[in-house]
């Protein structure tokens, strides 16, 4: 017959608590022994906990507390407790060591009430009364164990995690590492050969005229300049994406204005315009690429005047940054070699670039996360456009 669980504890007196604790329970309670029942017995009714009386063959003989509600008087207590099966010779096994006690944390429980609840169970052996007992009380959201699991398992993520970025870098460096040793051993050689020749010719004319010899002598020292600048630009080219660390909060278009005004004086005018926000980002690096890219445009205009616009669109991810010239243009041939390092096209110019300038600012837009693209277009042969996408949020 379906039997409710008490609602107060089985003991209000001092005769009742012997129903508690069996035969063997004395009949004088000590005050402080009635105020822990009083207090366990508000603790049952606040549904802390409940207790479950089993019979040996764990059938429910009688409860106590509203969170044990959701089994019934006579019926298996495992109809309720899917848990419990399989472990009946387990539990019955308690009585020959009344001091130990069987935890199960987390077991989910069949109720109408509570559907998909999970509690605690600790089951015991009675002595006094000679029959088994389930304590049951409320589970955390996660166990010990669960949350154990949690953090190593989200500890394994982040590594993996932390693994495939370095991986990336460690890739990135290669390939860097790969370009340039196909630069050293391709461009940085150019020089010396020029000083190679210069040097033989400058003995095959010892006994020549001295002022040859001199000459002779500044062209090699242009040359071994030429090689100082190369290598001390490919250096800087190496230590983009390690120099700049500090994240700051930048006015975007105070830094232009800054770029703007540190420009050489030219007859070309240039014009800012568009959505210039306030956001958290690297100021130097960002300082680098607007600053390589207007003075690219000034560098290889042919014209004493001309037009460099400097535009920006704010998108919810990013930030569109172009730099757009009315300079000679680019041919499509070349766009993809233009990034590359020791890169010119205007060989009048030659004397006055490295060719690393462009490099400079793929890298270093590459290193943030970014992308860069340039556009010409072939039928006027004139402008150029090189557009920034510049992220709002940086990557590590």
């Amino acid at each position: 017959m379906s039997q409710k669980p008490s609602s107060t504890p089985p003991s209000v007196s001092p005769a009742a608590a012997n129903s508690v604790g069996g035969p063997g329970t004395s009949s004088r309670v000590d005050s402080a022994e009635w105020k822990v029942l009083e207090a366990g017995s508000l603790l049952a009714q606040f549904g802390s906990y409940g207790l479950i009386w089993l019979n040996q063959d764990l059938t429910v003989e009688d409860t106590f507390g509203p969170l044990v509600s959701f089994v019934t008087a006579g019926e298996p207590v495992t109809n309720s407790v899917l848990a419990l099966i399989g472990l009946e010779q387990e539990i019955v096994a308690l009585k020959e060591d009344t001091r130990r006690v069987l935890e199960l944390p987390a077991v989910a429980v069949i109720s109408n009430d509570t559907r998909g609840s999970k509690l605690n169970f600790t089951l015991f052996w009675n002595a006094g009364r000679d029959c088994p007992m389930a304590l049951a009380y409320k589970s955390a959201s996660q166990t010990e164990l669960e949350v154990e699991l949690s953090k190593q398992i989200r500890a394994r993520l982040m590594a993996e995690a932390e693994v495939t970025a370095t991986s990336k870098e460690l890739a990135r460096a290669n390939a860097d590492l790969e370009s340039f040793a196909a630069i050293i051993s391709h461009d940085l050689k150019a020089p010396l050969r020029h000083m190679r020749q210069l040097t033989e010719a400058a003995f095959d004319t010892s006994g020549g005229d001295p002022a040859a010899i001199r000459e002779t002598l500044r062209a090699i020292e242009g040359q071994s300049r030429r090689m100082s600048h190369m290598l001390t630009a490919l250096f800087d080219y190496s230590s983009l994406g390690r120099k700049y660390e500090a994240i700051e909060p930048v006015d975007t278009a105070a830094l232009m204005d800054d770029v703007k005004h540190s420009l050489p004086e030219t007859g070309h005018r240039v014009i800012i315009t568009g959505q210039w926000p306030v956001l958290s980002t690297l100021r130097a690096p960002l300082d680098l690429v607007v600053r390589n890219l207007v003075g690219n445009a000034l560098q290889h205009h042919d014209r004493a005047t001309g037009n460099i616009t400097i535009a920006c669109e704010e998108q919810p991810q990013s930030l569109v940054i172009s730099v757009t010239d009315d300079g000679p243009g680019i041919d499509p041939r070349h766009h993809q070699s233009i990034f590359l390092p020791f890169r010119t096209l205007n060989s009048n110019s030659a004397g006055a670039s490295t060719g690393m300038g462009l490099a400079a600012v793929k890298k270093t837009v590459e290193g943030a996360g970014g992308t860069i693209a340039v556009a010409s277009d072939p039928q006027t042969a004139r402008g150029t456009t090189f557009t920034v996408v510049w992220p709002k949020v940086l990557r590590n």
